[in-house]
């Protein structure tokens, strides 16, 4: 019983932060939303930060489960990056502008949520490897060096203050990076159909 309420109130908070970002929306207004009084909120996330990281791990979750599939599936490179592209579309559909400009006055939840996503990044490499094996990656690629100037990258620019600055979505800078990266390991004769 006390998880499906913690459910709701998740979705509710999740639909709200969507709407309104992180900041605006206050427990109170949470709590009249669901006709819950705010004891009985309090008593599920003792904390508004609970419940922001709460709705972060709804949203995180599921994509980095999909992305360890991607990983230990055996497709091709292609196919990876194509499929890690639509997880960052999954991911767009779910992050709002105004959760990004909360997310960028919000460091340790951005620090949460950049540790959550390299933890999963860092297994890129065993693809990588897969790829050269196979002949769909250079075979002269210093994976570590690609490894090192990937994760920079993303670090660099997969946050809310530069998906900002360039007026992005989590997908469409998935796309155009993830393009980039792979249209720069893969040999020329590979190129054809792959991920643009």
């Amino acid at each position: 019983m006390a998880e499906d309420t913690r459910e709701l109130v998740v979705a509710e908070a999740k639909r709200l932060f969507y709407q309104f970002g992180f900041r605006r929306i206050t427990m109170d207004e949470i709590a009249a939303n669901l006709r819950m009084s705010k004891k009985t909120l309090y008593a599920l996330f003792p904390s508004k930060e609970e419940l922001v990281r709460a709705v972060i791990l709804t949203i995180m979750l599921p994509k980095m489960a999909r992305m360890r599939e991607l990983m230990q599936e055996s497709g091709t490179v292609a196919d990876f990056f194509g499929g890690v592209v639509e997880v960052f579309h999954a991911l767009g559909r779910e992050v709002s502008e105004p959760m990004m400009v909360d997310m960028k006055m919000s460091p340790e939840l951005w620090k949460e949520v950049e540790e959550r996503r390299l933890e999963v990044l860092s297994h890129i490499g065993e693809v990588i490897e897969r790829g050269k094996k196979t002949g769909e990656v250079r075979a002269d690629l210093n994976v570590d060096l690609f490894l090192r100037i990937f994760m920079l990258v993303i670090n660099r620019i997969g946050n809310p203050t530069m998906m900002l600055e360039l007026n992005m979505r989590p997908s469409e800078l998935a796309g155009q990076l993830f393009g980039i990266f792979f249209h720069g390991i893969v040999p020329a004769d590979r190129r054809a159909g792959g991920v643009s």
